[in-house]
């Protein structure tokens, strides 16, 4: 829009254009065409960096919040909101006018590069691509409130400045123009804290200029894009920091060019039939992948003219007899909550402009979001005539140019600029590794960063990362894992797997790490005694061998207690090729016990009961030196032999903290961990492991079934509560009760048991979040098979692993 242009009408024309009809049908601005900045409102931002003054004399705030994820919160959670916001339209009165904005954006989130060459490199590379053509978005909620002066104040305050002027006293006036204006800025204050109040936990904040968030935002209503901004310290007008590109209307369409985003073509639809409902989310639908501006605005009326309104509509509908009936007997309704207090009203108006790059995908856009409104039962029009009106009617403080309003109430405004957002996950820099573990699209189009970690710094103390996950048999579980596993690549993570049923065993040896078998037909390779000789070592060795041979029935003495430290303690001075279960026999000898823990000890030399663990185990040649190891503890976890999981597990998770003291990231899977936690030591020793694998920079995933499962241990009860970290997949044959550890919400509760159709999803909960996830993973084609795992898996991994050979002959 620019002067250097002009359309010269003819005298028929310029006539109807001045004339009284005219005034009201033609925009003022077809006269001829102006600058931008002369239709935006903003004037000045105030000394207090976030307070904007409109040309109309309003003063506005703008918050930011990022809203309520309506997938996963309760109905009470959601009328709530709508409650709280609805109140305060209500008592803030006619004094203000109210705004939200949608701006629907493309999800640009910073992921680290796997760099390491091989499976987990290709799977990253050929996620990122569906990611990438699956056009994930996010959104921003804005709510501006504005402070309307008083017409009558407007008026004194315009004669004041004049007899200022006249009699030489401009002090005076401007004094008394700086106090109201203070006056309403407070006002305003006091209202933007009580919105923020109501919307505690959203992160709410006010835009500032400094931060370039304002200006930012002010800009993207124009354009769809929305990026940082900051005012111009040598324009004393704001709108001219906000006019930083040209809008061009053709026909239905607006062109935006010439400034500081992209050139791109727009068009902008206005309501023009409402439902005859509201309900909270009604339009959450309206995620198209494109940009988008989704703008409501509510100015309220007073109660006399709502009234007169309402009275005349009911005298009219009166005589259509049974054909209004209804619309009457809605109208009388409303009339009486006006007049108790139970409901204000205003005029509304709601705009939803889409931008794209070219001509074909805005016009798929438009067909799309007029079929999506259509099914919502609103219509929603697009005009030549009034587009340019509401293009600059989505800016606050221009509700003079709304064309199309309708008259509705506050708790209705509420329902249709619902405050509705699917959280998208923390970004890199507030992550302890910082990066997320892998980007994951939601049921709504949007994107969430994955992480363990809840919000930390690298070079502090890392939060708890913990984490549970939930699945049915053939949910697809093990995949999800093997798919994080591979993901953990890009943080250089090591991965230790403790499986079950060798689940995870293709998928260990495809991202090119070892797996090895736990099992009493082969030697283990374990021999604490003979790696366990330092002061740490010693004291964790005397504790261990104490849950070892200890007997319930038999409890030990105090000369056995004593003479099972002795022992330790000797044995680490002894030469490496006595430091055996053959040799600590003898330590016991002299013990007056009649035998008892000689006896007890023999058990697990060759030819006892357990000598298969350590008995013929000369060295420890058990290591941990690999990135990415398995160990298969199918046997172990379904022995009914409680000493042999003790004696196994409590030795494997020593090793593990010895490795973990270098801090490198770290990700410990155990799978079926309940029946792990059937081993009172092992369950007990958990708890405290991993307050100390948190501090050591590593994360423990814990997969099982079914929370109940955990129930029937002490321990795995208490990990349910204090860990809120938690995966959980669909399983339509599962039970409320099957979750009543987990204290979930009644809709989180209905999407685990009620599902969606065939659609593979997963419920993540952690301390920020409960999102609903699209976990389908099939864009990883043949890869897809190995992450199963299984005899399809071992196929597809032996025909990647020929086809990577011949490709390296040709080369």
């Amino acid at each position: 829009m620019s002067r250097k242009s002009r359309k010269e009408f003819s005298q028929g024309f310029k006539r109807l254009f001045n004339s009284t009809n005219g005034k009201r049908i033609y925009p003022r601005a077809m006269k001829h065409e102006l600058q931008f900045e002369d239709d935006l409102p903003f004037v000045t931002l105030q000394d207090d960096d976030r307070t904007v003054l409109t040309r109309g004399g309003e003063l506005m705030q703008c918050i930011r919040v990022d809203g309520l994820n309506a997938l996963t919160a309760t109905d009470e959670n959601i009328d709530g909101l709508k409650n709280r916001i609805a109140e305060i339209i209500a008592h803030a009165g006619t004094g203000h006018s109210f705004y939200v904005h949608k701006i629907s954006k493309p999800f640009k989130p910073e992921l680290a590069e796997v760099t390491q060459t091989g499976f987990a490199q290709d799977i990253d590379r050929t996620w990122r691509r569906h990611l990438q053509n699956r056009h994930l978005r996010d959104i921003t909620l804005t709510i501006t409130i504005l402070n309307r002066p008083k017409k009558l104040q407007q008026t004194l305050q315009g004669f004041e400045r004049i007899r200022a002027a006249l009699s030489g006293n401009g002090e005076t006036g401007w004094s008394h123009y700086t106090d109201d204006r203070g006056d309403r800025i407070q006002t305003l204050n006091d209202l933007m804290r009580i919105v923020l109040s109501a919307t505690a936990g959203m992160n709410g904040r006010v835009l500032t200029g400094e931060s370039g968030e304002l200006v930012g935002f002010l800009e993207a209503i124009g354009t769809g894009t929305e990026t940082v901004a900051w005012p111009s310290p040598e324009i004393a007008v704001l709108s001219r920091s906000v006019a930083n590109y040209r809008p061009t209307f053709r026909g239905t369409k607006v062109i935006i060019s010439g400034g500081s985003v992209p050139n791109r073509l727009g068009r902008i639809f206005a309501v023009k039939t409402y439902p005859r409902q509201a309900n909270a989310g009604m339009f959450d639908e309206l995620n198209l992948p494109a940009d988008l501006v989704v703008t409501h605005s509510f100015v309220p009326a007073s109660e006399d003219i709502v009234t007169e309104r309402f009275q005349r509509t009911m005298r009219q509908r009166s005589g259509l007899g049974d054909a209004a009936r209804t619309e009457s007997e809605t109208l009388g309704v409303g009339l009486d909550r006006l007049a108790s207090g139970i409901e204000t009203f205003g005029t509304h108006h709601m705009t939803v402009a889409v931008y794209a790059d070219n001509e074909t995908d805005l016009e798929n856009a438009s067909a799309e979001l007029s079929q999506i409104s259509q099914e919502g039962g609103t219509k929603i029009v697009t005009e030549a005539f009034s587009g340019q009106s509401h293009y600059f009617a989505q800016w606050p403080g221009n509700a003079t140019y709304r064309a199309r309003t309708g008259l509705i109430s506050n708790r209705a405004f509420a329902c249709m600029a619902s405050l509705h957002r699917t959280p998208a996950g923390l970004a890199g820099a507030s992550l302890p590794w910082q990066t997320p573990v892998s980007i994951f699209p939601t049921p709504g189009r949007s994107g969430f960063q994955f992480s363990f970690h809840p919000e930390g710094k690298p070079d502090a103390e890392p939060p708890a990362g913990h984490g549970l996950v939930f699945g049915p048999t053939g949910g697809g579980k093990s995949l999800l894992v093997a798919f994080l596993a591979a993901q953990l690549a890009r943080v250089n993570a090591r991965v230790f797997a403790f499986d079950y049923r060798r689940g995870l065993e293709v998928q260990i040896e495809a991202l090119g790490g070892t797996y090895s078998t736990i099992t009493a037909d082969r030697p283990t390779g374990l021999n604490p005694l003979f790696a366990e000789t330092d002061a740490i070592g010693q004291m964790w060795l005397g504790d261990w061998l104490s849950a070892l041979l200890n007997r319930p029935d038999h409890p030990f003495s105090p000369v056995q207690i004593q003479a099972i430290h002795d022992a330790v303690a000797e044995n680490a001075s002894l030469p490496e090729h006595l430091r055996t279960f053959e040799h600590l026999v003898g330590s016991f000898r002299h013990v007056d016990d009649d035998g008892d823990l000689e006896s007890r000890v023999r058990e697990w030399t060759t030819g006892g009961r357990f000598g298969w663990v350590f008995g013929d185990n000369k060295t420890d040649s058990f290591a941990l030196d690999e990135p990415v190891m398995g160990f298969d503890l199918t046997a172990l976890l379904d022995s009914g032999q409680d000493k042999e999981r003790t004696a196994i597990l409590g030795y494997l998770f020593q090793r593990l903290e010895r490795k973990l003291q270098d801090r490198r990231p770290t990700v410990i899977i155990i799978d079926e961990v309940w029946k792990a936690l059937a081993t009172d030591y092992f369950a007990e020793k958990l708890q405290n492991w991993l307050v100390t694998a948190r501090k050591l920079n590593a994360v423990v995933l814990m997969v099982t079934q079914f929370p109940s499962q955990l129930e029937q241990s002490r321990a795995g009860l208490s990990m349910l509560q204090a860990i809120s970290n938690q995966i959980l997949i669909p399983n339509a044959n599962a039970r409320p009760e099957h979750y009543a550890a987990l204290d979930l919400n009644q809709q989180e509760l209905s999407n685990l048991l009620n599902g969606n159709g065939n659609a593979r999803l997963a419920l993540v909960r952690n301390q920020a979040a409960s999102v609903m996830l699209n976990v389908d993973l099939s864009a990883l084609g043949e890869d897809l098979k190995i992450l199963g795992g299984g005899p399809a898996g071992r196929a597809a991994l032996s025909r990647r692993l020929k086809s990577n050979t011949s490709q390296e002959d040709v080369a």
